[in-house]
């Protein structure tokens, strides 16, 4: 592995390693930390022991060059292997934990340190998965399609998927797509999102200001393809021309401290080099200093058929909400990792599933016989006896219903041979860690035994970035309005609101003692008008239930009440400030 690549993997670890030991200091208990450290520590283990063994490795001189040559790409490939299922494993658990740990009640210095945890693994991940696209498609192990798709459509949601990287910045993002050029072809969308991410992502990275302009025109056409080439200018700091002409060389950055000034990998551009050209296309690249880069890429497309193209909406019923989708789903769970294993019991029973875990293939088996299991998730890379062997196990099942329960397997590395492997057992589907919550979600539904209808799954991953809970909501547009909007006046509308939530705690706890449900009434009373004047109205319907429970005598539902209130206003006045910011900044 070259100097440049181990530096950079290193780096990224210790400053991850930094960001998990603070975090496991200050938030979370000895035993919580003590897992989350072990984990950590296997992961650090693993990956430097792979990447001193690869230098030793390679340091050692061969007698004949074929035999040096073949000899480093077998052991590159053996340490590509390794190593994803290394990192993979426990960076599986660490960016799990963050997921979940960012649907709790935190406070908002909590949250950027689990927001430091996700940025620095998912960064590792990145790079991990960037290395392994390069060997993949470099030894032709990479998989291209054929079908149908909409090309304008691909177009606009890779410039939307831009647009959310460039929000605070000035930068102007420009498509141009010639009148010529076809709206349905034939070919693989994916490797062309891929590449166009590539560029665009590129791009995004290294223009301060200005603009990014996406140009697509037809070059040559007959009657059954045409010529497609694609531009990516931009006004950015620009490449070298000492620099341009190794550009597209594996871990190669346009100047030394580029990599740890705007980080990468130094292969974002290989891999575009690689997709390009196993499309039969080419691809060339402009750039002046200090004035920017232009990118022109050009691929061959069949005309395709609006008939073949594949409708992946699936949003067509909504009935079902709220995390519901699964409940009372039974899954068994096969996984040795003591981490992964919490991580999914937990993922899983958030969603209402009841889950079995930690158990023996003995213990399994008896489960299955006697426990309507709608579905089997299977690690493939157990110690003992491994994923293949235990479904193997279940398929020869005599019990007819033991032998048809769906099996969807899951490791931090999938081959071609495991794959193969996977049909000739008969398992149904395969999850790559680390997986996202909308991942998981997906493939137990399309897996599990219990069919539900399609439905729309943003809508039941409960992720409070996405969806925020009614009773958290604010908007303070509409108060700025009648502040004139005099921004001065509506910071202290808001910090005397404050101040009257924190009266109102006190008067509850006080008053709740001696079960003075007037004194209560009455300080609920005086808060719901505040919550009114932020439109916060989540939480004045929960106040307006309060005041009305102190009114009907009911003390049991006023202290239900009241409780519901203390879990949600720490986050309501914490969305109360993001929004205050926001507005201060305009």
């Amino acid at each position: 592995m070259p100097i440049s690549k181990t530096k950079d993997l290193l780096g990224q670890l210790s400053q991850l390693e930094r960001t998990v030991s603070e975090f496991s200091f200050e938030e979370l208990s000895t035993d919580e930390a003590k897992v989350l450290k072990d984990s950590f520590n296997t992961f650090r283990s693993s990956l430097e022991k792979h990447i001193y063994e690869s230098k030793e490795a390679n340091s050692i001189p061969q007698k004949k060059e074929s035999v040096a040559v073949n000899g480093q790409d077998i052991s590159q490939k053996k340490f590509i292997a390794h190593i994803s299922h290394e990192i993979r494993t426990p960076l599986n658990s660490i960016i799990g934990y963050a997921n979940l740990l960012n649907d709790e009640r935190l406070t908002q210095g909590q949250h950027k340190k689990v927001d430091a945890i996700k940025f620095a693994s998912n960064t590792l991940l990145k790079l991990i998965n960037e290395v392994l696209e390069y060997s993949k498609i470099s030894s032709g192990n990479t998989n291209f399609e054929t079908v149908d798709f909409n090309l304008h459509s691909l177009l606009k949601d890779v410039m939307f998927l831009c647009e959310t990287l460039v929000l605070d910045r000035k930068i102007e993002l420009l498509i141009d797509i010639d009148e010529n050029v076809p709206k349905i072809v034939k070919g693989d969308p994916s490797k062309l999102s891929q590449v166009l991410l590539n560029l665009l992502g590129n791009s995004v990275k290294f223009v301060e200001n200005g603009f990014i302009k996406l140009e697509v025109f037809s070059k040559e056409s007959s009657d059954n393809d045409c010529m497609l080439q694609f531009s990516v200018a931009d006004t950015g700091i620009g490449i070298s021309s000492e620099k341009v002409n190794t550009i597209f060389n594996q871990y190669t950055q346009a100047e030394n401290d580029t990599s740890s000034k705007y980080g990468g990998t130094g292969l974002g551009l290989t891999i575009t080099k690689e997709i390009i050209e196993k499309l039969t296309g080419e691809i060339e690249i402009e750039s002046v200093l200090d004035k920017g880069t232009t990118v022109t890429f050009r691929l061959p497309y069949p005309y395709g058929s609006t008939a073949g193209v594949v409708n992946k909406s699936v949003n067509e019923n909504n009935k079902l909400k709220d995390g519901k989708l699964l409940a009372g789903t039974e899954i068994m769970v096969f996984e040795d990792n003591q981490m992964n294993q919490l991580l999914i019991v937990e993922q899983l029973t958030k969603w209402g599933c009841k889950v079995h875990t930690n158990i023996t293939l003995d213990k399994g088996l008896e489960i299955l016989a006697t426990n309507n299991i709608d579905l089997i998730l299977m690690d493939l890379k157990m110690p003992n006896l491994n994923g293949f062997e235990v479904s193997k196990v279940i398929r020869v099942n005599d019990n007819s219903n033991i032998n048809s329960i769906p099996i969807v397997a899951f490791s931090a590395d999938f081959t071609e041979r495991d794959s193969k492997e996977c049909k000739e057992i008969g398992i149904n589907d395969f999850l790559l860690k680390p997986y996202t919550l909308e991942d998981l979600m997906t493939t137990i539904v399309k897996n599990k035994r219990k069919k539900v209808e399609p439905l729309e799954f943003a809508s039941i991953l409960q992720k409070p970035m996405i969806e925020p809970k009614e009773t958290t909501v604010v908007d303070l547009t509409s108060l700025l309005k009648d502040c004139f909007g005099e921004i001065d006046m509506l910071n202290e509308l808001v910090k005397l609101f404050k101040l009257n939530a924190i009266e109102f705690i006190g008067n509850v706890k006080v008053h709740l003692q001696t079960e003075d449900l007037n004194q209560i009434a009455l300080s609920a009373h005086k808060l719901k008008a505040g919550f009114a004047m932020i439109k916060a109205d989540g939480m004045r319907s929960l106040i307006v239930e309060l005041e009305a429970s102190c009114k009907s005598n009911k003390p049991n539902k006023v202290r239900e009440l009241y409780q519901a209130f203390l879990n949600d206003y720490p986050l309501l006045e914490e969305n109360l400030t993001d929004a205050l910011k926001s507005l201060n900044k305009k």
